[in-house]
């Protein structure tokens, strides 16, 4: 019944469900879902709240609108660039860490600004674009530096795949512009599906990030957006607003901040925290772990030279709220 309950309230997602639904709907006692969903809360698998007399409205915690107690939610994308979350998670046992893990940067920091997560790590540009949208995320540390470029076959590009609002998407048309390339772009939201779309000819390049980029080089042209650019954020560490004064994210930032400085004597343990979390071969994570440089310190100078480099220039105001580093 536990496992049952647990199902009925994660399939109702954003939206949540009402407590006497899953009772009515469902044909379960409401003893026995009353007792269920208080030993799910107590577990930190479900959250409640009071709408109305002695209503309730239930969600899963991975699809919650406000912040759990004893609990961080952290997103990050399909790519090796977090070695630190995970020696991070690994470190703390109060908060618990929950890792999701996103298909795509503008699911992850949309979620993310509507606090459905509590923090994240997505590439800098979208979590600009989306705190100057929504004013509701702030960015806090850095991430990964690099790590990114394009790949192309033989013949002279016009059409590339790249993941929309991202890092990606923007060095690949200040590229194109440099290049005097005027293709097309086609956007994808899932890295397997960009890299099957390069293999059958759909798109005559990608902008694609590591591990891929290592995985794909004995077969491809690779230019590194480094290359072009020079040393670049790509994803940065941000938080919904009102999580960053809350203990679990303070005590969430001083351990991250110790675990980058740990990294290079922690390497393999973090490759092989990536590699079962994220089902990528360890030994391909081993041969591009290089590709990114990691550092928690996000230069504020620098992180507004590569949003000029794309385009942005922030204001004054919309700097001070977004920028709130170690």
């Amino acid at each position: 019944m536990r496992k049952k309950i647990l199902s009925i309230v994660r399939k109702s997602g954003k939206s949540g469900i009402l407590q006497e639904e899953i009772t009515k709907k469902y044909r379960i006692s409401k003893s026995t879902v009353s007792t269920v969903l208080s030993k799910l809360e107590r577990d930190g698998e479900v959250v409640r709240k009071r709408i109305a007399g002695r209503s309730y409205l239930i969600w899963h915690v991975d699809f919650s609108p406000f912040p759990v107690d004893g609990m961080l939610r952290v997103g990050i994308l399909k790519a090796i660039e977090y070695p630190a979350i995970f020696l991070t998670r690994e470190d703390l046992d109060h908060p618990q860490i929950r890792i999701k893990v996103y298909p795509d940067a503008f699911s992850l920091t949309r979620d993310m600004a509507e606090g459905y997560i509590d923090a994240g790590c997505s590439p800098l540009i979208t979590q600009v674009l989306f705190s100057l949208v929504y004013r509701s995320i702030e960015i806090n540390a850095g991430c990964g530096f690099n790590g990114g470029g394009v790949i192309t076959g033989n013949r002279k590009p016009k059409i590339f795949g790249s993941s929309e609002l991202s890092t990606m998407e923007f060095a690949l048309r200040r590229f194109m512009e440099m290049m005097g390339i005027s293709g097309e772009i086609r956007y994808f939201y899932s890295v397997e599906k960009m890299q099957d779309a390069l293999k059958r000819g759909m798109v005559d390049g990608i902008a694609i990030w590591e591990p891929y980029l290592t995985d794909l080089s004995p077969k491809y042209k690779i230019i590194k957006f480094e290359e072009i650019f020079g040393r670049y954020p790509c994803c940065t560490l941000g938080s919904h607003r009102p999580i960053s004064e809350r203990r679990e994210f303070t005590e969430f930032l001083k351990a991250y901040k110790k675990a980058m400085k740990q990294l290079p004597e922690r390497q393999m343990e973090a490759i092989s925290l990536e590699s079962k979390a994220l089902n990528i071969p360890q030994k391909l994570i081993e041969k591009a772990f290089n590709g990114y440089s990691y550092a928690w310190k996000l230069d504020e100078n620098l992180a507004l030279k590569t949003l000029e480099i794309y385009g942005i220039k922030l204001t004054d105001e919309a700097r001070a709220r977004i920028f709130n580093l170690l």
